[in-house]
């Protein structure tokens, strides 16, 4: 018995590697694939007169592949249109990141001159409403405060007296926009043609009536044409009205007021706090620069600009044209004195209906 036994167990074993070198599969597993494989039907095309056979359901269609005809041109891959602004803040965040990461799209060559930086920037604001052309799309070479203070200053100056003057300050008094608090400089070269000298930050009246002494003062910078008085250059100035206030590097309007001299200057700020506000409305009715721009534009004025200028015309009550009108002869000639052929204008306006966007400071 125990010999049959030890007999049986051999015979097992010898099955189990039989089936091992075979496939190493389980022989369990092998059995159950034979079995179905005896019992699978085989694979026919569909029979129209079965009754489960169902002819509107379309069966893809089968093609012969395409003749490929040698030497043919390869069709241009067109270029993925570039989603400007508008369009890609309204599509899903998915969407977009699919239409920038794309390996297939061709990406358009980047401008590289400032005419085409101009063109491409032109052509998107073009293509957005107006509500979402913001700062950020104005190319800064578009920017361009001097054209507006030049266009404005020389369409207010009077055409007669225009050729007199060789250098021309433009100075906006309001309180905000690109052009506030600001003086634009023009000189004449020596071909007669009006370019840009330099551009400085200024502070004009603060625009209320005060107190002084028990006096009403009025801190207003007026508006107008303003030409300078020769006789009142001062290096080194101190105000008496008020109490003493620096105003160095002082050039006085030659502006008369109901008979008397006006007080009115362009000057430099001296002190921390009056230098930390240019570009602010702080002076009590002058046009303050930084020192350094101030003594600039004293020697500036002194040294190059004498010459013969047209008289301002005066009212009956003495005061001074502030719109540049001339005084004439008998003859309609313009009366001439000897002065500085410098002028002065200004006003109060913004340029924030001409002007977007930062403004890009120019010096000479």
């Amino acid at each position: 018995m125990p010999r049959f036994k030890a007999i049986s167990a051999l015979a097992l074993l010898g099955v189990l590697i039989s089936a091992g070198t075979v496939g190493s599969q389980d022989p369990l597993r092998a059995r159950a694939e034979a079995e179905s494989a005896a019992s699978a039907l085989p694979i026919t095309a569909p029979d129209p007169s079965d009754p489960r056979f169902n002819p509107y359901i379309d069966e893809p269609a089968v093609h012969a592949p395409l003749p490929i005809t040698p030497g043919a041109a390869a069709a241009p891959i067109a270029e993925a249109p570039v989603p400007d602004r508008h369009t890609a803040i309204q599509q899903e965040p998915f969407a977009l990141a699919l239409a920038t990461t794309a390996t297939n799209v061709i990406a358009p060559s980047l401008p590289t001159s400032d005419a085409a930086v101009d063109q491409a920037a032109h052509a998107v604001r073009s293509s957005l409403p107006k509500e979402l052309v913001t700062a950020e799309l104005i190319a800064p070479s578009e920017v361009a405060p001097f054209e507006v203070a030049q266009r404005r200053l020389f369409a207010t100056v009077p055409d007669d007296i225009e050729p007199y003057f060789d250098l021309f300050m433009y100075v906006s008094k309001s309180n905000r926009g690109p052009l506030a608090q600001r003086m634009y400089v023009f000189q004449r070269d020596a071909d007669g043609k009006i370019v840009p000298y330099a551009e400085w930050p200024v502070s004009t009246g603060r625009e209320k009536i005060e107190f002084r002494h028990e006096r009403r003062i009025r801190t207003t910078t007026p508006e107008g044409i303003f030409a300078l008085n020769p006789k009142r250059f001062y290096k080194r100035y101190w105000s008496k009205t008020w109490d003493g206030a620096p105003m160095h590097y002082a050039m006085f309007y030659d502006l008369m007021n109901n008979g008397n001299q006006s007080g009115l200057a362009i000057h430099a700020a001296v002190g921390g706090d009056k230098i930390r506000k240019l570009g602010r409305r702080d002076s009590a009715g002058c046009v303050r620069l930084a020192p350094k721009n101030a003594k600039e534009l004293f020697y500036k004025v002194r040294n190059t600009t004498q010459g013969r200028v047209p008289m301002l015309a005066v009212n009956d009550r003495g005061s001074t044209d502030r719109w540049g009108r001339a005084q004439v002869d008998e003859t309609g000639a313009l009366r001439l004195q000897d002065g500085y052929r410098a002028m002065l204008f200004v006003e109060n306006y913004d340029g924030r209906d001409e002007l977007v966007g930062p403004v890009v400071a120019y010096t000479h």
